[in-house]
């Protein structure tokens, strides 16, 4: 389209609120999984009115985990998270991709 510059998620840096975007496609990906496994009885048989429900709750879910988790995360954990990509562009925290953030928050118990 014109005018606008399509969004390449590898061209921007890691931040909080990019991590929180995986998490719409996780809760399609888990709908799609219980649907295929449990059956569809859980959904109306309407397919849009499903692609609704599902897309919903995909969103209740990011504003859940970019407003409230992010506020209830330890202060010291907020601290060296970028939390978008104006924090992350200024260079604010020291995690810099998902990996650092699963190593600060999974700490590995080698010896």
């Amino acid at each position: 389209m014109p005018g606008f510059r399509r969004w390449h998620p590898s061209e921007e840096p890691f931040s909080y609120t990019k991590l929180c975007t995986v998490i719409p496609i996780l809760v399609f990906a888990m709908a799609l999984l219980v649907s295929t496994f449990k059956g569809e009885k859980w959904l109306p048989s309407s397919l849009p009115l499903s692609v609704a429900i599902v897309g919903l709750i995909a969103a209740a879910v990011y504003f859940f985990f970019l407003k409230v988790v992010w506020l209830l995360l330890p202060g010291s954990i907020r601290a060296r998270i970028p939390y978008d990509s104006k924090e992350a562009g200024a260079s604010k925290g020291d995690i810099k991709s998902f990996w650092d953030l699963r190593k600060l928050v999974v700490p590995s118990h080698r010896n």
